[in-house]
């Protein structure tokens, strides 16, 4: 009753495996035997159905035609959706596109990549280039493209906006397409990884409608290793709850997604598996393993998965490609699918005679499915994701074994080419596509088949399972086998296709290093080198009618691209928005005219080639010069006296084109005199004026070029006068300022002290030190200065001193009437500019630049003048002054003087030591002749008064032997003469005069 109830049992649970073998069957549906199932395809490609099909040796294959496809964007709504396991180079589908803006400047695209979820976009090519983008790729962010993109940055502006979007379930509308009504809240894409982009013309970036490519780091799966309520699991991983999944490369673990998903996969439940993973745990450790890809390289897995899955294809011929990628078997047991990665590993049970029932069949490698070349087509990352090759023996094995060289293997077969060739979509790595195509090649050399025949003691048996075989006629001692293929017979007996299994056929051994392919370059039109570069320069031209402006010269530095057909040149003030175009052509020299000295202008230039495609631009600044170049010194000064009372400054003019005028100044010494101790005495107009004609005095003339900008030569010149005195006018009184300058200051000018403690008059601060903001060691600086940083001194902190002041003398002159009155005066000033030495001025931050004396600013920045008033009727009625240049007469009784300091720039400030004013008169003659005296008496009164009595001359007419004359009432307004005979009779004769004397009376 027990042996029924076995037997029952057992007819039982074989029809149960024949069922779980029919439903393998059905759900891959190949026309083997179903007991085979995938475990003949799995262990097939290494002999027959993986194998390549012969075809011939031009045109590509549909693996090549695949790939290229990959990379192309297509224009669908429709189309399949790809999946990405592992990291790819892809292109995508446009299933949005619509323009918007003036004249469709803006190109809306949304480009579907791939099912999501998926972990992150890489990066981004447009047309081939890599854009380089303001941030990562982050879901749902808005990147622009960086400033340091020189393809799709142009014009200070990005050319393109972006959105990743990885395709989770939950994902929302996008908002960049979202700026376009057709793109309403309903298009969310859900559950699919897509692009958006904001494109804005440019000619020079896009020559039609943008190629898109993305790298692409897949989908997030599921990882039995990585869940910790699983056995043999540690981690987050939960099997139904896609938020704790991850990216992942391992191909064990992209197949089972690929069999548990539902909507792209086959959508297998998870009680189609066994519940805690443990084959597929075992087959992932499998791939996972540390191998060294070359000797004293790095460590890379045993396998790993990169693949582009086409979802229009058969379920079951996307799982092929999947297993293959994993070496492994993908059997069908008690109503679970398993799976085994082919590797080293030792029998589960062993069959001697005993166990077989009848007899077996051996057959041994054909030439149809042996090798002695294999190679295996890949795809490479560094050829663009495109099909490459390996081959096993490598074309250099002279580092193998005699036995593992192709040329032996050849000649055993008797020196036939056995070539086989397989492709693996999954694979990237150069390395694990040559270690798979020598297992492929060992196996084939090592595959000898057994076919037998068995009892129930082979029932546990699966698919990929290895089993000693013992048989002594064929000299089999525990030699293990590897089961392929597994037949159920209707007599309880069980059929079993076996193949020889060794360790050996999967000990890694390191490959030789990838060499270098020199890569076949092609000029792209639409890259275009740059201009080598942009020199400027500037310089003043004269026109023939007198004109003077600055030109910048441009020189372009010669594009290495043979194929630029001409440059264009584009200029702007630095302050300006927009660039104007100043000339195109193949000529290198360019010109700007009438450009602002001191501005700051920037040039771009670029080429362009028979496309019209522009290189990025070659740019350069320029602050013009031109006119703000010191002047030249000038040379050769020289004095000359012409007349008695005046003098010629005569000089060579100096060459530069934008001489306003040159500044003469003058100083009451015969040596040493210095341009900041000079005070001014004219200015001469006229870049090519020559000389000059003054009031004769003694003391140093100086003489500078100054230039429309008020730049001064760096150098004066110098010349000196030493006559002894000037005989036309008579000193009549000297005033001096300088002891006490107990005058009144207006507030603006004050007195002061000196670095040597001499007193003077000088400009004030405009703000003072205490009237700065917060304590009073905070504030930095010059002290005097009342503050020179923005905190303690915010208005003023960079030009503190007042523009003008005045001090009015004490000294005044009162004539006893009104006269022609000459005044000379003289003032000893030096320049002081407290915000520009050498230690904290422009000395500091350019040394060789800065124009000017080496401590300070040129003097011109501040003066100082004399100025003198004069009045008929008293010193009060005194309220305007007249400058007084060296010298000056006026009419008045009355005059007061006035001392006036000035400065340009609110920086330098006159310092004057001495203020002298000196009263001279004209020297001058009057005469009368041919003058009857009458008997008696004469009076003369002369036509204008003298300021003192005169000095009187007589020359008589008529005179008789003994007349004489007398003079008397001798005055300077005239004299009485009396002519007598010898009698001293008084007598009428007939004279003439001179009186000579200085002062004229008004």
């Amino acid at each position: 009753m027990g042996g029924i109830v076995s037997a029952v049992t057992g007819a039982y649970e074989s029809a149960k495996k024949v069922i779980t073998a029919t439903r393998a069957f059905n759900f891959l549906s190949t026309k083997i035997n179903p007991w085979v199932a995938l475990g003949v395809f799995a262990i097939g490609w290494l002999y027959f159905s993986s194998r390549r099909p012969e075809s011939p040796d031009f045109g590509d294959s549909d693996f090549n035609n695949f790939e290229k496809g990959i990379l192309l964007n297509h224009q669908s709504n429709d189309m399949s959706i790809p999946v990405v396991y592992g990291t790819r180079k892809i292109g995508g589908t446009r299933v949005f596109v619509e323009t918007s803006g003036t004249d469709n400047e803006f190109l809306y695209i949304g480009l579907v990549l791939c099912e999501g979820e998926i972990e992150s976009i890489e990066k981004i090519y447009i047309d081939d280039k890599e854009v380089t983008w303001s941030g990562a790729l982050t879901n749902d962010t808005s990147r622009t493209v960086a400033s340091s993109d020189g393809n799709f940055y142009k014009d200070s502006t990005s050319l393109i906006e972006v959105k990743a979007h990885t395709g989770t379930d939950a994902q929302g509308q996008c908002s960049l397409l979202g700026q376009l009504d057709s793109w309403t809240s309903n298009h969310r894409l859900r559950g699919i990884a897509y692009l958006s982009f904001k494109f804005k013309w440019n000619q020079d970036a896009f020559a039609g409608l943008p190629n898109i490519k993305a790298l692409v780091k897949g989908r997030k799966v599921y990882n039995a290793n990585l869940d910790g309520s699983v056995t043999g699991g540690s981690g987050s991983h939960r099997q139904g709850d896609t938020s704790t999944w991850e990216y992942s490369d391992i191909p064990v673990w992209n197949l089972l997604d690929y069999l548990r998903n539902e909507r792209f996969g086959k959508g297998l439940p998870d009680d189609a598996f066994d519940s805690n993973w443990a084959d597929w745990q075992t087959a992932a450790d499998v791939c996972t393993a540390n191998v060294v890809n070359v000797s004293g390289g790095s460590n890379i897995n045993l396998l790993n998965c990169h693949a582009v899955i086409d979802t229009s294809r058969k379920v079951i011929d996307n799982v092929r490609e999947l297993t293959k990628g994993c070496r492994a078997f993908l059997p069908y047991v008690a109503g679970k699918y398993k799976i085994i990665a082919e590797t080293t590993g030792s029998a589960s049970i062993t069959l001697t005679e005993d166990d077989i029932i009848g007899g077996y069949s051996l057959s041994s490698e054909s030439k149809s499915n042996k090798f002695n070349r294999v190679i295996v087509s890949y795809v490479n990352p560094d050829r663009n994701y495109q099909v490459d090759e390996v081959q096993w023996p490598e074309i250099d094995d002279s580092g193998y074994t005699s036995a593992d060289q192709h040329a032996t293997m050849k000649t055993a077969d008797g020196g036939f080419l056995l070539e086989g060739r397989f492709d693996f979509t999954t694979i990237t790595n150069k390395y694990q596509a040559t270690e798979l195509a020598e297992i492929i090649c060992r196996r084939s050399r090592d595959s000898k088949g057994l076919q037998l025949t068995v009892g129930f003691d082979a029932y546990d048996l699966a698919i990929g399972d290895i089993v000693n075989i013992t048989l002594s006629s064929l000299g089999y001692s525990a030699k293990p086998h590897r089961v392929i293929g597994i037949t159920f017979n209707e007599d309880y007996t069980i059929n079993l296709s076996l193949v020889i299994h060794q360790d050996s056929h999967y000990t890694w051994v390191s490959k030789n290093a990838a060499t270098a392919t020199p890569s076949t370059t092609l000029p792209n039109p639409y890259s275009v080198t740059a201009p080598a570069s942009v020199t400027l320069t500037d310089e003043l031209v004269e026109y023939s009618d007198g004109v003077v402006l600055t030109r910048l010269n441009i020189v372009v530095g010669a594009s290495t691209d043979k194929f630029v057909q001409y440059y264009q040149v584009e200029a702007k003030q630095s302050t300006e928005s927009d660039y104007k175009i100043l000339g195109k052509g193949t000529q290198l020299n360019y010109e700007m005219l009438n450009v602002v000295d001191g501005k700051i202008y920037n040039v771009r230039v670029k080429s362009i080639n028979a496309l019209g495609v522009s290189s990025t631009y070659t740019s350069a600044n320029r602050t013009i010069i031109g006119a703000t170049a010191t002047p030249s010194d000038v040379s050769e000064l020289a004095v000359s006296m012409v007349g008695s009372d005046h003098m010629q400054l005569q000089w060579s003019p100096v060459e530069d084109l934008d001489v306003s005028y040159y500044a003469i100044r003058y100083q009451d010494v015969t040596s040493g005199a210095g341009w900041n101790s000079s005070t001014n005495l004219t200015q001469v107009v006229r870049r090519k004026s020559n000389s000059v004609t003054v009031n004769a005095r003694t003391g140093a003339f100086l003489i500078k070029a100054v230039d429309k900008l008020n730049n001064e030569s760096d150098n004066e010149a110098i010349v000196y006068s030493n006559i002894s005195s000037l005989e036309h006018y008579k000193d009549v009184a000297t005033y001096n300022e300088e002891t006490a300058w107990s005058g009144t200051f207006d507030g603006d000018c004050v007195k002061g002290m000196d670095s040597s403690d001499v007193k003077i008059a000088t400009l004030d601060t405009i703000t003072l030190f205490d009237s700065t903001v917060g304590d009073f060691d905070d504030v930095e600086g010059v002290f005097d200065l009342g503050g020179t940083d923005t905190t303690s001194n915010p208005t003023y902190y960079a030009s503190n001193i007042e523009s003008s002041g005045s001090y009015i003398g004490a000294n005044t002159v009162t004539l006893d009437a009104t006269y022609d009155a000459t005044f000379q005066t003289t003032i000893d000033m030096v320049t002081n500019d407290l915000y520009d030495l050498f230690d904290s001025g422009r000395g500091a931050s350019s040394f060789d630049d800065a124009v000017g004396p080496f401590d300070g600013t040129a003097p011109s920045k501040c003066n100082a003048f004399l100025q003198a008033g004069s009045s008929t009727s008293s010193l009060g009625a005194i309220t305007t002054y007249a400058d007084v240049s060296q010298q000056a007469t006026l009419k008045g009784r009355y005059f007061k003087f006035r001392l006036k300091l000035t400065s340009d720039d609110n920086n330098a400030r006159p310092e004057v030591s001495s203020m002298q004013v000196k009263l001279v008169l004209e020297k001058r003659l009057e005469s009368g002749e041919d003058i009857a005296s009458l008997a008696g008496a004469k009076a003369i009164t002369y036509t204008n008064a003298f300021y003192a009595s005169p000095a009187v001359g007589i020359a008589a007419q008529n005179m008789a032997t003994g007349d004489y004359y007398t003079i008397s009432s001798k005055t300077k307004t005239g004299f009485t003469i009396t002519f007598y005979n010898s009698s001293a009779a008084a007598q009428n004769r007939t004279f003439d005069y001179v009186a000579k004397g200085y002062g004229l009376k008004s």
